[in-house]
């Protein structure tokens, strides 16, 4: 059985994925996603970065301004870069595996940014690892265009997780930390006891960033 942990508005891809497998699964949502209402910068860029998928939906009402000049596009991941490829959007850059910013830091792409004008879009509050890199040759702004809202235990996560400790060989899928550390907090609010059987399960995550954190907590 595998713990879905992503919000519930965008987990329908996988959920069908799991079914046509015939996978069985649980929802265990760590955050709702909300928009932000945000000015768009008037100064044209010579590169934006998309930091999500979530970042590329909630951007979409402003590409007839931020895409109107040449420029190029960067993503932290594939599954980023498709999503702008299937809005239209040509990507120039982005790793193909372990999608995350350190590893698009350590494309050639990056490397050669100097002087650039560069717009990150992300989501409020996230990591300030691409702009502390990349802002000692370039001018770098933000776009933050939606904010993740940690859930609060409701009837869902109740029901969900105590069928997910009846099965023997449960998977959670961590799509990052915040994610992953907000799942721990909300089954330990259910009971104390889930957070060690959680650390139990295997885990699935996205980028070596997460590993490494897991690790660090006991999984």
């Amino acid at each position: 059985m595998v713990l879905l942990t992503r919000p519930l508005s965008q987990v329908g891809n996988l959920q069908s994925l799991l079914e046509d497998s015939d996978l069985d699964y649980v929802l265990f949502p760590a955050f709702e996603i909300n928009k932000i209402d945000t000015a768009v910068p008037s100064q044209t860029y010579d590169v934006i970065i998309f930091i999500s998928v979530n970042a590329v939906i909630y951007s979409e009402e402003y590409f007839s301004q931020l895409l109107a000049e040449p420029l190029k596009v960067f993503a932290v991941g594939p599954i980023t870069a498709q999503e702008l490829t299937d809005k239209g959007i040509k990507v120039d850059a982005y790793p193909l595996e372990n999608a995350s910013s350190q590893e698009l830091l350590a494309m050639p792409e990056c490397g050669e940014l100097t002087d650039k004008k560069i717009l990150i879009v992300r989501g409020k509050g996230g990591s300030q690892t691409l702009k502390n890199s990349l802002k000692a040759m370039n001018q770098v702004d933000y776009l933050e265009v939606y904010r993740r809202t940690p859930c609060e235990v409701s009837r869902l996560h109740v029901e969900s997780i105590e069928r997910f400790m009846q099965t023997p060989d449960g998977i959670i899928i961590a799509n990052s930390v915040e994610s992953l550390f907000n799942v721990i907090k909300l089954a330990k609010e259910i009971r104390s006891y889930h957070e060690d059987e959680l650390k139990l399960m295997t885990l699935v995550v996205f980028s070596e960033r997460i590993k490494v954190q897991a690790k660090s907590i006991g999984f």
